[in-house]
């Protein structure tokens, strides 16, 4: 069993006195990022509120103790998993910047994934608002690569957040998608689920590829953060993504993945106002189009 004593909230409104437990739990416990996980674990009587077991309809304040029974997946188990591993690129006392590997998800219920990832990777900041554990601020798609900030205390996930909402955080994509782009550069305004989105498309280079005759490398500064709206804006336009079954017409190029990955962040960091630009290197699978392209 593991006990919490909450101190503040993860899910919004911060400044709220008492939330019913299918909200209060969330990120409380490594394994409940997610409202989805939080009813699963109450569901199956995990989560017991001052020592009764709690109901989603439960109210939960301020200094109340939640507590969760261990999961049949253990620590132990989840430390001593090969794959259990990410890069770090900057951390500090407030956050830190890692690594997300494709076929990772950014955080959930599986036994790996990159929110436990770095409960093992990354040191607890020691500061008064500090997190139980490290938590991602943003996701990138489970298939995609990539640069994920991580929070270590609430005034860095607040602030961090609030950069991402305000659309203050430059991202920098690089994908190889299908065909020839006859054109430098565009920008994609077409609405996702009914909601603006803009994606900045330059183009870098176009070289002969299997199945679909000719690929090619771009970068992509997506303005918006719609869900997949990257690999949507350029199916959309007839040249999705190179390993994207999702949003890919009838010829598919399999064998390794998604060519998608997030090589840039720019943000200015919320408690030293430090101008923070981070960047890293693309995956090995591109590796053979950057020869082709003859790029340093």
């Amino acid at each position: 069993m593991t006990d919490v004593v909450i101190t503040h909230w993860f899910h919004i409104p911060l400044n709220s006195k008492s939330k019913r437990l299918q909200e209060a739990a969330i990120s409380q416990f490594l394994e409940l990022p997610s409202r989805k996980a939080v009813k699963k674990a109450v569901k199956k009587g995990r989560i017991f509120i001052n020592g009764v077991r709690g109901e989603t309809h439960n109210w939960v304040k301020i200094g109340d103790r939640l507590s969760l029974e261990e999961s049949r997946i253990t620590n132990t188990e989840i430390a001593s998993s090969n794959l259990h591993k990410t890069s770090v690129l900057w951390e500090d006392n407030h956050g830190a910047c890692v690594i997300k590997n494709a076929g990772i998800e950014t955080n959930g219920n599986s036994k790996v994934s990159l929110d436990k990832m770095c409960c093992f990777t990354l040191k607890l900041s020691n500061l008064p608002d500090n997190l139980n554990v490290p938590r991602p601020v943003h996701r990138l798609d489970k298939a995609t690569h990539g640069l994920v900030l991580v929070a270590k205390t609430l005034s860095m996930a607040s602030g961090l957040g609030s950069a991402f909402e305000k659309r203050e955080v430059f991202k920098s994509y690089t994908a190889l998608i299908e065909g020839t782009l006859d054109l430098s550069f565009c920008e994609i305004n077409i609405p996702i689920n009914c909601k603006s989105a803009s994606s900045k498309i330059e183009i870098i280079g176009s070289t002969k590829w299997p199945v679909f005759g000719t690929a090619t490398l771009v970068k992509i500064n997506p303005k918006t953060g719609r869900k997949h709206q990257i690999r949507r804006h350029l199916a959309m336009i007839g040249h999705p993504i190179v390993g994207d079954n999702m949003y890919c017409g009838p010829l598919k190029y399999t064998g390794h993945g998604l060519f998608l990955a997030c090589t840039r962040l720019q943000f200015t960091h919320p408690i030293t106002l430090e101008s923070m630009d981070i960047e890293t290197d693309l995956p090995r699978k591109f590796k053979h189009i950057i020869h082709k392209l003859k790029l340093p």
